[in-house]
């Protein structure tokens, strides 16, 4: 770890050095050309977890290419993954002005407003990109998982539904169908819903922990039981941990 860390102040020193020189071939080359040397290294650097040094490339990049949305579109992921929330909603509120019948900017601008405690600036993003994208399923699914997160339920559901319409092979908006069909006390379209999102990724322990609790209770708890527990059990399996058992009592 100290090695590595020598590493990166050194290798951070050397791009610092390499911005300042004059003269140079990197002064000399065009500005895209010079962005383009800024946001690999910051790839670099993100591929090592060190985004502080990522997003200070990326900053240098985007102020020498202030038009190269896949620059943005890498300063914003270094922000979110740094825990920077501010400089991400930065970066997505210029990818939507960059790029504006793109569902993706505006749906991650969404995403961003809702962490850091913003929900109607996230549920206004959503709706004005909708007037401009009324068939992108990322949208709606975005405004059905914001609605189900402020309550309401019922909304929720019909941008959910939507956006299965749309797009009817996306794991994550058969879940939130499922969660919000039991909010509203549907279990049986909400153990639907969550089989649907089970076919479509097995391996997802959250899955099984949510149609666990959507099982009725009928004094058979075989099943609830053995979904939570294969819930776990994927859990610890990806933990590297031995997976735990189960046996139904005795009748």
């Amino acid at each position: 770890m100290v090695v590595r860390a020598r590493l990166m102040r050194r290798l951070g020193a050397l791009l610092h050095g390499l911005c300042h020189l004059s003269g140079s071939a990197l002064e000399l080359a065009s500005r895209p050309r010079r962005a383009a040397l800024f946001d690999r290294g910051g790839r670099y650097f993100v591929r090592r977890g060190a985004h502080r040094w990522a997003l200070w490339l990326y900053r240098r990049a985007a102020a020498l290419d202030g038009g190269n949305r896949r620059i943005w579109y890498h300063r914003a992921a270094a922000a979110v993954r740094g825990s920077d929330l501010e400089e991400a909603a930065l970066c997505y509120r210029v990818l939507a002005r960059l790029d504006p019948h793109n569902p993706r900017a505006q749906c991650r601008l969404a995403g961003v407003y809702e962490l850091v405690g913003a929900p109607r600036s996230a549920l206004d993003v959503c709706r004005r990109a909708l007037e401009r994208a009324p068939d992108s399923p990322c949208l709606h699914r975005q405004l059905g998982r914001l609605l189900f997160n402020t309550g309401a339920v019922h909304s929720a559901l019909r941008s959910l539904q939507r956006a299965a319409d749309l797009s009817p092979s996306h794991c994550d908006t058969h879940y939130c169908i499922g969660l919000a069909m039991r909010q509203a006390g549907k279990l049986p379209e909400a153990r639907s819903a969550l089989r649907k999102a089970l076919a479509l990724r097995s391996d997802d322990p959250k899955l099984y922990y949510a149609l666990g609790l959507c099982c009725p209770p009928n004094g058979d708890i075989d099943e609830p039981v053995a979904l939570l527990l294969r819930g776990l059990a994927q859990e610890r399996l990806d933990a590297g941990l031995d997976p735990p058992s189960y046996s139904p009592p005795p009748g």
